[in-house]
């Protein structure tokens, strides 16, 4: 599928991944509506080689959302594709006392779950009514499909770290919150691309592993190890996969978690089988 012409809002796109993804849609010739907490959001208007739009604000507020969606529809006529990119990282554990954990549910819950179910609500409906098709692409974490989880969808390799499968899934101790913020998207996953796939609209989710980024270099407090940054993934060859598989157009895969864990190569594997839906349940109607 060609993409050029086409809208995009991404969200989170100032810095990392979000900016990759931005960078690399402006390459084939997809119009932008970007948003950040960042003031550096603003910098791609003029950056980018492609018509760009940018907003800032939270996107856990509905009414930013409403701009964001809103604006982008009135200015560049349609809205084709949502990239909900915008996600946070902080520690917490089981044993933290309430007020940090409301504060913790607040930030992560509010960014990585209410964020991306907020966007694709708004988006959705405009999708459906322009009856031409579109793509939704939720970001969650390699914790959840690892192959501890289940071990089938990620094979052992020879070039991975972690040593004999499975891996242990999950962030450890340390994330339950930032864990649960990403794992709840599997809802969001399945349950729109079953009901999206008659409209033709592909639902899937990008599963990031260690890649280079704000916030995993929050993660080190800015201060990572030779080593350590030496083994990262970097956001511009996953942003090169996303354009890969936005291409597949309306018959690709559809309900996937595509798994991008630091050992595996970063690249547009083959779908997965089904695991948790019915093939028949996210056919994309050949009519779109």
């Amino acid at each position: 599928m060609d993409l050029s012409g086409k809208t995009a809002i991404v969200t989170g796109a100032a810095v990392g991944l979000g900016r990759a993804y931005a960078q690399a849609l402006a390459d084939v010739g997809v119009n932008l509506a970007v948003c950040d907490l960042r003031d550096e959001v603003h910098d791609l208007v003029n950056e980018l080689a492609t018509p760009t739009k940018a907003w800032q604000g939270n996107v856990a507020d509905p009414n930013h959302v409403k701009t964001v969606v809103d604006g982008a529809k009135d200015h560049f006529g349609q809205i084709d594709i949502l990239i909900n990119n915008a996600g946070v990282w902080g520690g917490s554990f089981a044993k933290d006392n309430l007020d940090k954990s409301i504060e913790d549910y607040e930030l992560l819950i509010g960014t990585n779950l209410k964020g991306e179910y907020l966007f694709g609500r708004a988006v959705i409906p405009i999708l459906i009514e322009q009856r031409h098709g579109g793509e939704i692409v939720n970001i969650a974490t390699d914790h959840m499909v690892t192959c501890g989880a289940p071990w089938q969808v990620c094979p052992s390799a020879s070039s991975c770290p972690w040593g004999d499968s499975p891996r242990a899934t999950g962030g450890g101790d340390t994330m339950d919150l930032y864990d649960a913020s990403k794992w709840a998207l599997n809802g969001l996953l399945y349950g729109w691309a079953k009901a999206l796939a008659p409209h033709g609209i592909r639902v899937n989710q990008f599963c990031m592993g260690a890649t280079d980024s704000n916030m995993l270099r929050s993660f080190h407090n800015f201060k990572p190890s030779p080593e350590e940054e030496a083994s990262w993934m970097r956001a511009e060859d996953n942003a090169r996969v996303l354009i890969e598989m936005l291409e597949e157009g309306p018959q690709g895969r559809n309900a996937q978690n595509i798994n991008f864990c630091v050992g595996r190569p970063v690249k547009l594997e083959p779908p997965l089988e089904q695991i948790y839906v019915r093939p028949h349940q996210v056919q994309l109607s050949k009519e779109s």
